[in-house]
């Protein structure tokens, strides 16, 4: 699969020489004719930031830099970015240096051409690359469907591997390990906030790519009491329209022949078996981050703090651990509060009269 004709080819190019970067990027820019977009960074800091920030499709490493070497930042690259392509662009063009960087993952090993006219065949070869399709994991493109059921085919699949979505206005990824969410990160967010955040996009495109390890765990719920915040933005058991948000895209509506075929899609699929009634998301200071039908929220905000309070009050008395949890069943449906250090939520749901208990 190639990039998407019109789409905007995004190189970064990492090198400590300021002045080679500012050169680099104004000749590609030309040469492109508006077709790449040319971002810099001067040490691999900057660079992980820029890859936290877009979505890259080639990286140009040079060897010889400060802190941190391009062999040694192709290495992390390839633990922690491992579906990017990476290309050395180098001065040293040792044979052990070219060796090492094929074997560390890197896809094309080119030297610094001596002359500007030289750059035209840099530009003919990382042009090629971008265009190239990946060597691993799968893509797609998220239009009507939305993260949670791809989500939940991995985990209903007890699948290891790493979700990447990404907008044109924002970028993320979700780890899936054995079947259960471990970790989500978009932007500064990490843990179920991010995973809310990413759950809420409508539109855009995903890879879903072989399992790495996250830096962290940071979540450790069940994925089917995370995937019920997902749940509302969709609603599809009161037909309620979900509230705007800026990452939100509105999907096109279908038409003639397609619109039925949906329908009997729609009607082959079981019914969602919870509904959000409430919701409220803050953080582990009490700020609302998010909030959706809940008219008492002074209330939920108090009660969730006193929850704290009992909690740690609790955690005190018997060695058994941090009490972080407190589910309470109603006739027709559950409230489920889950405290953690960074994030407090408070979530009510209710079931179809036919499926709740009692």
């Amino acid at each position: 699969m190639s990039i998407p004709s019109g789409r905007v080819k995004r190189f970064l190019f990492v090198d400590d020489d300021a002045g080679f970067l500012a050169g680099i990027q104004q000749l590609f820019r030309e040469l492109s004719r508006g077709s790449w977009e040319v971002l810099t960074a001067e040490n691999h800091a900057r660079a992980l930031a820029l890859l936290r920030e877009h979505r890259i499709d080639v990286v140009v490493l040079d060897i010889g830099m400060p802190v941190m070497d391009g062999l040694e930042f192709l290495r992390l690259l390839h633990r922690t970015h491992p579906a990017i392509q990476v290309v050395m662009l180098t001065g040293l063009a040792a044979e052990q240096s070219r060796k090492a960087s094929l074997e560390g993952g890197a896809a094309l090993f080119l030297e610094k051409p001596a002359s500007a006219a030289g750059y035209h065949a840099i530009f003919a070869a990382l042009d090629a690359l971008a265009d190239a399709a990946p060597q691993e994991g799968f893509r797609g493109v998220m239009r009507r469907v939305g993260l949670q059921e791809v989500l939940q085919m991995e985990c209903l699949g007890r699948k290891s591997s790493v979700l990447e979505v990404f907008t044109g206005n924002a970028r993320g990824r979700i780890f899936i390990r054995d079947g259960e969410i471990v970790h989500a990160e978009t932007g500064s967010l990490q843990g179920e906030v991010a995973l809310y955040s990413l759950l809420r996009l409508r539109g855009g495109e995903f890879n879903l790519l072989p399992f790495t390890p996250p830096p962290d765990r940071t979540i450790t719920g069940q994925y089917e009491f995370l995937l019920m915040e997902a749940a509302r933005l969709s609603d599809e058991q009161s037909g309620e329209a979900p509230p705007p948000h800026p990452l939100k895209a509105i999907p096109e509506e279908p038409v003639g022949r397609e619109q039925d075929l949906l329908a009997e899609e729609a009607d082959s699929r079981p019914a969602n078996l919870v509904r959000i009634e409430e919701m409220v998301l803050c953080s582990g200071t009490g700020e609302v981050l998010d909030e959706w039908k809940c008219e008492a929220l002074d209330q939920r905000l108090q009660f969730l703090d006193q929850l704290r309070e009992q909690t740690l009050q609790i955690s005190g008395l018997l060695p058994v651990g941090r009490f972080d949890r407190l589910e309470i069943l109603l006739p027709r449906g559950r409230i489920v509060c889950d405290l953690q250090v960074n994030r407090r939520l408070f979530l009510r749901t209710a079931q179809p009269p036919h499926l709740a208990g009692g």
